[in-house]
């Protein structure tokens, strides 16, 4: 039997909404039309084929229910293969190369990880995306010193980029640092979490 294809982020998405509570169709169709998070989701058909996969892979499971409103629906629950899978894709390390483009994921894991992970992992993650957000400004700030664009809107556009994953990356440093403050150390004061990674500075 060949190897399973490697989940996409969508479907990882789904299964962590799922693990964070059970959800139809209809719930995750009206998260993703009415949060920032409608830019998970590829077209408007989606969802329900994701599911379908998701739990012929037996990473979800449904049943049926019948809502609110009285009409039946099919529930859909995290199997402990499905909360195993997602905990390790929140756990997964940051490729510098494509940070940039999956920095949306990138939040959407640790908007997640705060009920699955411990203290010291959330902060681990922290530091691998501030690395490599650090490693990809660098690249495109080499890029816009080295290069000569066409023009001046091209060098305008190379500094929207760098712009923006500068902030991405004051952010992730910023919040690090103050996730570690709020921790207890083992004498009871603040900022002493043990286990933690050194901060990436």
């Amino acid at each position: 039997m060949p190897p399973s294809r490697p989940l996409t982020d969508f479907e990882q998405i789904i299964i962590g909404l799922i693990v964070t509570e059970p959800r139809s169709g209809y719930d995750l169709k009206r998260y993703f039309t009415s949060t920032p998070a409608v830019v998970y989701e590829p077209s408007s058909g989606a969802i329900y084929p994701a599911l379908r996969r998701l739990e012929r892979r037996q990473l979800l499971r449904s049943e049926l229910t019948v809502s609110a409103g009285r009409r039946e629906q099919r529930l859909y629950l995290a199997t402990g293969a499905g909360r195993s899978a997602h905990r390790r894709w929140l756990r997964s390390p940051v490729d510098p190369t494509t940070v940039g483009r999956d920095l949306g994921v990138h939040l959407m894991r640790f908007a997640m990880a705060e009920r699955e992970l411990g203290p010291g992992e959330v902060l681990a993650f922290l530091d691998d995306l501030a690395a490599a957000l650090a490693a990809f400004v660098a690249d495109m700030e080499a890029f816009a010193r080295d290069t000569s664009l066409p023009g001046r809107h091209p060098a305008l556009a190379v500094e929207h980029g760098i712009t923006v994953h500068r902030a991405s990356l004051s952010w992730a440093r910023s919040v690090r640092r103050r996730l570690a403050d709020e921790q207890p150390g083992a004498d009871g004061t603040a900022g002493s979490l043990r286990g933690s990674a050194p901060a990436v500075r």
